[in-house]
């Protein structure tokens, strides 16, 4: 990984919810954040900020103080479905570069002076990989490593129904890492659960079509069944599934976009700057 990919951007439309030192602005008097309003001097005592164009102005003749918010910081979640699908092929890199978005992600939350945190799913929520919320970067290591070494073995994703149940009680940024490949009432009732938190989903898109033959036949595997087929491509087909594919991604970006930010959709590698500039945009 490059070291121009090796940070995550991201931003928040909210107030930082803790008080530990941070980049966001939050509801809270402080110094050096966004104006806030002005006080009269008497409720607010710093003469470092009395604003002396506000003083004059003042139809009571009161002192002005400006007040300003302080800057404070969040918890950035990562939760990564471990389900058969995102493996699909023995030997698959897509986990190593999961892997290396949670390093990402943990600089960056570092850099921030934010907290980072990682669960994992499957047909349930996991107990390893995990990392509970920290600024401990070692430790993001240690489980990034687990994720890119991890074999995939459950093929239900059913965990992210539950996942709201092991996420922070405030309010925090969550990159939700998956294909998504379950019945969109239960990505709707998920998403449900999770309303409190700022979703960032990520998408990943398996281009499996890029290894079809113009005619032939191809063995093709659901990831999440285990069913096996023989199938003879020809241009009509391919056609269709690329309309499939298409309406999938018109269908996600629907349900996404009732609950919070657009999807990103990572379609082959997994480009770690292209996701920041989308989580600076959303």
């Amino acid at each position: 990984m490059s070291e121009a990919a090796a940070w995550l951007d991201y931003r928040v439309r909210w107030p930082g919810t803790e008080a530990h030192p941070g980049r966001h602005a939050t509801r809270y008097a402080g110094a050096g954040g966004a104006l806030a309003g002005f006080r009269p001097f008497w409720q607010l005592p710093d003469a470092r900020h009395v604003d002396v164009r506000r003083s004059v102005l003042d139809p009571f003749g009161q002192v002005m103080v400006r007040q300003a918010t302080s800057r404070g910081s969040l918890t950035l979640m990562m939760a990564v479905d471990l389900s058969c699908s995102m493996r699909p092929q023995p030997g698959s890199g897509l986990l190593r570069e999961v892997a290396a978005l949670a390093e990402a992600a943990a600089r960056s939350a570092h850099k921030a002076g934010d907290r980072f945190g990682l669960v994992t799913f499957d047909a349930g929520v996991r107990g390893e990989p995990r990392l509970a919320p920290g600024r401990a970067r070692f430790r993001a290591t240690e489980v990034a490593a687990q994720l890119a070494a991890w074999a995939p073995e459950t093929r239900s994703a059913a965990g992210l129904l539950s996942l709201s149940d092991y996420l922070p009680e405030r309010r925090c940024l969550l990159l939700l890492v998956s294909d998504f490949w379950i019945e969109l009432p239960a990505l709707e009732a998920a998403l449900a659960a999770l309303a409190r938190h700022d979703v960032a989903p990520v998408v990943i898109e398996e281009d499996a079509m890029a290894t079809w033959p113009v005619r032939g036949l191809v063995r093709l595997e659901d990831a999440e069944t285990g069913r096996r087929r023989l199938v003879w491509v020809r241009p009509g087909l391919r056609a269709r599934a690329e309309a499939a594919a298409e309406a999938r991604r018109v269908a996600l970006r629907t349900v996404f976009g009732r609950h919070g930010r657009a999807p990103f959709f990572a379609r082959g590698a997994l480009d770690i700057a292209a996701l920041g500039r989308h989580l600076l945009e959303s």
